[in-house]
Protein backbone atom coordinates (compact mmCIF):
# COMPACT_ATOMS: atom_id res chain seq x y z
CA UNK A 1 0.00 0.00 0.00
CA UNK A 2 1.06 3.11 -1.03
CA UNK A 3 -0.70 6.52 0.94
CA UNK A 4 0.36 9.92 0.25
CA UNK A 5 -0.33 12.58 2.14
CA UNK A 6 1.00 16.36 2.04
CA UNK A 7 1.62 18.54 5.07
CA UNK A 8 1.90 21.96 3.60
CA UNK A 9 0.73 22.27 -0.62
CA UNK A 10 3.06 23.15 -2.38
CA UNK A 11 5.71 22.39 0.08
CA UNK A 12 6.49 19.21 1.90
CA UNK A 13 4.19 15.94 0.93
CA UNK A 14 5.20 12.45 2.56
CA UNK A 15 4.86 8.98 1.20
CA UNK A 16 4.56 6.24 3.13
CA UNK A 17 5.61 2.90 1.80
CA UNK A 18 4.32 -0.68 3.03
CA UNK A 19 4.99 -4.56 2.26
CA UNK A 20 6.69 -5.94 -0.33
CA UNK A 21 8.13 -3.13 -3.31
CA UNK A 22 8.83 -5.78 -5.81
CA UNK A 23 8.44 -5.84 -9.65
CA UNK A 24 5.16 -6.24 -9.29
CA UNK A 25 4.38 -3.17 -7.52
CA UNK A 26 6.73 -1.47 -9.33
CA UNK A 27 3.88 0.33 -11.36
CA UNK A 28 1.81 1.65 -8.98
CA UNK A 29 5.36 2.71 -7.18
CA UNK A 30 6.01 4.79 -10.42
CA UNK A 31 2.98 6.78 -10.05
CA UNK A 32 2.61 7.25 -6.62
CA UNK A 33 6.18 8.79 -7.03
CA UNK A 34 5.39 10.89 -10.15
CA UNK A 35 1.70 11.86 -8.95
CA UNK A 36 3.79 12.86 -5.65
CA UNK A 37 6.58 15.09 -7.07
CA UNK A 38 3.92 17.06 -9.04
CA UNK A 39 2.36 18.54 -5.86
CA UNK A 40 5.31 19.65 -3.81
CA UNK A 41 8.82 20.97 -3.65
CA UNK A 42 9.75 18.53 -0.98
CA UNK A 43 9.09 14.73 -0.90
CA UNK A 44 9.59 12.41 2.15
CA UNK A 45 9.95 8.76 1.11
CA UNK A 46 8.86 6.40 4.78
CA UNK A 47 10.13 2.84 4.25
CA UNK A 48 9.45 2.53 8.03
CA UNK A 49 6.82 -0.11 6.99
CA UNK A 50 8.52 -1.80 4.11
CA UNK A 51 8.80 -5.72 4.59
CA UNK A 52 10.76 -6.20 1.24
CA UNK A 53 12.49 -4.22 -1.75
CA UNK A 54 14.13 -5.67 -4.89
CA UNK A 55 16.57 -3.59 -7.53
CA UNK A 56 13.28 -2.84 -9.69
CA UNK A 57 11.88 -0.60 -7.04
CA UNK A 58 15.20 0.86 -5.73
CA UNK A 59 16.06 1.94 -9.35
CA UNK A 60 12.48 3.97 -9.17
CA UNK A 61 13.72 5.53 -6.03
CA UNK A 62 17.57 6.86 -7.76
CA UNK A 63 14.95 7.69 -11.07
CA UNK A 64 12.94 9.87 -9.05
CA UNK A 65 15.81 10.97 -6.83
CA UNK A 66 17.29 12.43 -10.14
CA UNK A 67 14.38 13.79 -11.39
CA UNK A 68 13.14 15.61 -8.55
CA UNK A 69 17.11 17.24 -8.60
CA UNK A 70 15.90 18.67 -12.24
CA UNK A 71 12.96 19.82 -11.12
CA UNK A 72 14.86 21.73 -8.08
CA UNK A 73 12.51 19.79 -5.97
CA UNK A 74 13.84 17.84 -2.85
CA UNK A 75 13.43 14.17 -2.10
CA UNK A 76 14.32 12.67 0.91
CA UNK A 77 14.54 8.75 3.02
CA UNK A 78 12.47 9.02 6.63
CA UNK A 79 11.73 5.71 8.42
CA UNK A 80 14.60 3.54 10.39
CA UNK A 81 14.52 0.31 7.60
CA UNK A 82 16.45 -1.93 8.09
CA UNK A 83 14.97 -3.76 5.10
CA UNK A 84 15.54 -0.80 3.19
CA UNK A 85 19.25 -0.21 4.18
CA UNK A 86 20.06 -3.68 3.24
CA UNK A 87 18.50 -3.68 -0.23
CA UNK A 88 20.81 -0.79 -0.96
CA UNK A 89 24.11 -2.19 0.72
CA UNK A 90 23.51 -5.60 -1.41
CA UNK A 91 22.65 -3.14 -4.62
CA UNK A 92 26.03 -1.44 -4.44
Amino acid sequence: MLNFTVEQPGAVGALALEGELTISRAGELRAALINALDKVSHLQLNFGKVTDIDLSCLQLICSAHKTAAGMKKRLTVTGNSETFKKAMEEAG
